[in-house]
C-alpha cells in the first residue's frame, strides 16, 4: 500500500518552526509534497537530503530547491 504522506512530516523543521511568512505557501508545499503520496514526497529535496545524511536539511531548503541533493549536502558540511 502506498504511503499517503511523508513519514518525516511530523518532525520537519520547516513546519515545526513555521518558517513560512505566508501561511498559504506552507499549505501549498504540504499539498504538493508532504501529503501528495509516496511518488511526490520522494521528490522533496528535504526528504532526500535527510535520507542520505540521517538528519534534517537546513531550514532554508525548500522541498523544490533548485540545488541538487549533493549541493545541499556539500553546503551543510561547509557550514559545520
Amino acid at each position: 500500500m502506498e504511503a499517503l504522506s511523508c513519514p518525516k512530516f511530523a518532525k520537519c523543521p520547516i513546519y515545526q518552526k513555521n518558517v513560512f511568512k505566508n501561511e498559504s505557501a506552507g499549505e501549498t508545499y504540504k499539498n504538493l509534497y508532504c501529503n501528495a503520496g509516496e511518488t511526490r514526497f520522494k521528490t522533496c529535496k528535504r526528504y532526500l537530503v535527510s535520507e542520505k545524511v540521517g538528519r534534517p536539511a537546513p531550514d532554508s531548503i525548500m522541498p523544490n530547491s533548485s540545488l541538487s541533493v549533493d549541493e545541499i549536502i556539500s553546503k551543510m558540511m561547509i557550514a559545520q
